[in-house]
């Protein structure tokens, strides 16, 4: 895979967290960017699937989601509590 040398803005809070995490962990800086923005766009390839299989095969409601949520072992986010930035 090629790299690209990229300039963001984070909030200072933020990117010193992020340094202290990596440092923490061993890891370059860019690494924890690079798995957080992976990450991130995992999510919004789930999003668009869950959104196409909705549309075929009907809603999940919210006894199904916290029964998949459970399954995967992660916890469940109630409807309308959106993990995009505000």
């Amino acid at each position: 895979m090629t790299t690209a040398r990229v300039t963001v803005t984070l909030p200072a809070e933020l990117r010193q967290a992020a340094q202290a995490a990596a440092d923490s962990a061993g890891v370059p800086f860019s690494a924890v960017v690079s798995d957080a923005l992976a990450g991130w766009v995992r999510g919004q390839l789930v999003d668009a699937w869950l959104a196409e299989h909705q549309t075929t095969h009907g809603a999940f409601d919210e006894d199904e989601l916290r029964a998949l949520a459970e399954d995967a072992g992660v916890p469940y986010v109630a409807a309308g509590r959106s993990r995009r930035p505000t």
